[in-house]
């Protein structure tokens, strides 16, 4: 049987082989933000890659969509791991114990893909709406997972717990006490379960 027979045959294949390149080429960023490499290059990629910085170009015609494109992959690869299962039920103690866990092992997951996604949004809008998104984000998941607790609360004091509860949530300053105080994992989440515990309990 020859490729007559089947005329989409060699097209499927370089569509298989295109998707597999770009994937690889996606996948190899979001490495070297791990690796503290924020802001690499077409060349570098190339490089790392194995692809042509011709046939990179011909992908992404630009950096700030590779970026885009990486980033945007991540964000699904994780998209299980920031979720919370019975969102909003439950006690207090456990919902916090819940919460804190989910977000810290988030961070361990994504930290160096957001961390480049703050570094690279000046240059790239799209980038810098993703970071304000993801940040809004965190906060409705806060706001739901808390909602018993904050719908007791009168209007003002509901908008001042609820901005001290996401501010001390937000990857923003779970770096700060990571990667700056040199704070452990297990440092880290009694600071945000006892904040949290003190915003919350009545």
């Amino acid at each position: 049987m020859t490729d007559i027979d089947h005329p989409d045959a060699p097209v499927d294949g370089r569509v298989a082989r295109r998707e597999r390149n770009i994937e690889n080429v996606l996948d190899i960023v979001i490495q070297m933000f791990a690796e503290e490499s924020l802001f690499p290059t077409m060349e570098q990629i190339s490089q790392r890659s194995g692809l042509s910085l011709r046939s990179l170009y011909r992908y992404f015609p630009n950096p700030g969509e590779l970026l885009e494109a990486a980033i945007h992959r991540h964000r699904e690869l994780m998209r299980d791991a920031g979720h919370l299962h019975r969102i909003g039920q439950g006690p207090l103690d456990r919902r916090i114990d819940d919460f804190v866990a989910m977000r810290l092992r988030l961070y361990e997951r994504a930290s160096a893909v957001y961390r480049a996604g703050l570094h690279n949004a000046p240059l790239h809008p799209p980038i810098r709406d993703w970071v304000a998104r993801a940040r809004d984000d965190f906060r409705n998941q806060f706001e739901l997972q808390f909602d018993p607790e904050l719908s007791t609360l009168k209007a003002a004091d509901r908008q001042a717990v609820l901005a001290a509860g996401d501010a001390l949530s937000q990857f923003d300053a779970i770096e700060y006490l990571r990667r700056h105080r040199r704070f452990s994992v297990s440092e880290t989440e009694a600071v945000l379960r006892s904040g949290l515990q003190a915003l919350l309990q009545p």
